[in-house]
């Protein structure tokens, strides 16, 4: 899965999960799946949200190898 597969132009406004700040109507942003709650829901995110998200596990991962 890329995150060109999983981003969005939003039809109406979103709470980012990340930051809490608006996605608004006509901004481009990914719909991605997220753990919690006992259920996987899918949450919005700005794409440089989701992209710090994605980096810091990725230093984790990294950081776990070693």
């Amino acid at each position: 899965m890329t995150l060109s597969s999983i981003t969005h132009t939003a039809r109406c406004d979103h709470l980012c999960a990340f930051c809490g700040r608006t996605v608004a109507t006509g901004e481009r942003y990914v719909r991605a799946q997220v753990p919690g709650g006992g259920r996987v829901a899918k949450q919005a995110f700005h794409q440089p949200c989701y992209e710090a998200i994605l980096a810091s596990v990725n230093r984790k991962n990294e950081t776990r190898g070693k």
